[in-house]
């Protein structure tokens, strides 16, 4: 607009010259009309101009923009219309995104926050001269068809190799706009030496006995073989994308968590433990998980590649060993009304642990007695025996020594027996008292009358102060 209103005014300047040069009086009066219409004209004109250019102003412009848009529409319609993640980028800033783009990178729906972002925050620090490299070559007009592998980030900061291309949308090198594509290390097809080609390893996956599994750093499942279908008879569909956690046995979650977790944060390469799956009909099968990282690089979240071996005979056949395995200490007692204990140094001798035959011998079962707060030995000591009962074990225990004692307690039912206590005190290496451990025994058919065995027994027992049992016996 300023050129034409400049040469407008230049070439009205010079009319004006030319026309007073040979303007004379003596001119016809035609010469004069022409001349002056002419020149209104001029003036009309540019004042037209004026007037008009502000409305035809956005035309022009239109225009140029026009083209530029029709090839940006162009590339990322194309972009869109890809089967795999692409994205267009002018210089190192995102311009459009197709969905594929966002899925693989955890960002679907969040399209308005990638526009707009440097490519850089998408892509691993380390790998950011690669990437330079890159975008100079194509921004350069060189050709470069080389897929190179580098690690984007995943939105939860987890590093994702992938396989990627980067291609100029102008040829002519006076646009920066570039095509981005991408595809992941595991759906690459690498080129294989000609012995692995004999081999079809998705036939072996197929036919091993073992679940073969890889999960994501969100411990989401995202490949199976089809022993997960034989041993589970969930479906392919049913069970990728779910957690794996949803599929363990609701016991044995915190432990298989605790193990698996660290894994995926890259704080261990492998592990190794037997845990229960549930099947589909609900029922558990034991299976023994070895799992390792996918990835090398120590710290770094990566998804988790696995195996589950199924062992359910094998623990049934342990569980079965050792249901019909007894304890040697349990086998001697089983035939005597006697029981081992634990229990604190307290007023009421709260037990920590009792053997099974309290219940023969105090009528009470295991575990009302052992970790019950409502159960105090104490009470079942007959009344008359409690207090020299309580006195000697303190006794004992003040001097660090063993105790040996006879008393009476009182069963569930009532009834009245003569028991054989021997114990001692537990203590720390600082010589704090821990707990007091023992061996109950009761003493049959004891009554006023002591029989020969009990008078035997008497001289065996080393009481404080030279006292004889029948202290403790309340004849």
């Amino acid at each position: 607009m300023t050129l034409l209103l400049l040469c407008m005014a230049t070439l009205s300047t010079i009319f004006m010259i030319t026309f007073g040069m040979w303007w004379e009086n003596s001119a016809p009066f035609t010469v004069h009309m022409t001349a002056l219409i002419m020149f209104i004209v001029t003036i009309f004109s540019l004042i037209l101009l004026i007037t008009v250019y502000p409305i035809l102003r956005p035309r022009f412009t239109s225009n140029t923009k026009h083209n530029n848009l029709d090839h940006l529409s162009w590339c990322t319609d194309a972009s869109s219309k890809l089967s795999t993640p692409a994205a267009v980028l002018r210089g190192y800033t995102v311009i459009f995104t197709n969905n594929m783009f966002l899925d693989e990178l955890g960002l679907s729906g969040s399209n308005d926050q990638v526009i707009g972002m440097p490519i850089t925050n998408l892509v691993h620090p380390s790998e950011h001269d690669n990437l330079a490299q890159m975008i100079a070559m194509s921004t350069g007009a060189l050709e470069n068809n080389e897929i190179t592998t580098i690690r984007m980030l995943y939105v939860d900061g987890t590093s994702i190799p992938v396989h990627i291309s980067l291609s100029p949308l102008q040829q002519s090198g006076e646009s920066n706009l570039n095509l981005l594509q991408f595809t992941t290390s595991s759906h690459h097809k690498a080129v294989a030496s000609p012995l692995i080609d004999q081999f079809d390893s998705r036939f072996i996956l197929d036919s091993v006995e073992q679940i073969m599994f890889q999960i994501n750093v969100d411990q989401q499942l995202i490949f199976i073989n089809p022993s997960w279908e034989r041993m589970l008879d969930y479906t392919l569909v049913e069970s990728i994308n779910k957690s794996l956690l949803s599929f363990i046995h609701p016991e044995d979650t915190q432990l298989f968590e605790a193990r698996l977790g660290p894994l995926s944060r890259g704080q261990r390469k492998s592990c190794h433990l037997q845990t229960r799956l549930i099947a589909k009909n609900g029922c558990p099968l034991w299976v023994e998980m070895r799992a390792s990282t996918a990835s090398s690089l120590k710290g770094e979240f990566t998804s988790v590649i696995g195996s589950f071996t199924d062992i359910s005979r094998m623990k049934q056949t342990e569980i079965s060993m050792k249901a019909n395995r007894k304890d040697p200490i349990d086998m001697i007692l089983s035939g005597f009304p006697s029981m081992v204990y634990r229990c604190k140094n307290d007023r009421s001798w709260s037990f920590e642990f009792t053997s099974d035959g309290c219940l023969e011998l105090t009528e009470y079962e295991a575990y009302e007695i052992a970790k019950s707060p409502g159960f105090s030995y104490m009470q079942i000591i007959h009344e008359q025996d409690k207090t020299n009962v309580w006195e000697y074990v303190q006794q004992q225990i003040i001097k660090e020594q063993k105790f040996q004692l006879i008393y009476r307690i009182i069963t569930r039912t009532g009834k009245i027996k003569w028991v054989l206590e021997q114990g001692q005190g537990i203590y720390s290496s600082t010589g704090d008292l821990l707990s007091l451990e023992g061996l109950i025994t009761q003493i049959s058919h004891a009554n006023s009358n002591i029989n020969p065995a009990l008078l035997s027994l008497q001289s065996l027992l080393v009481l404080p102060e030279n006292q004889s049992v029948n202290y403790y016996m309340q004849l």
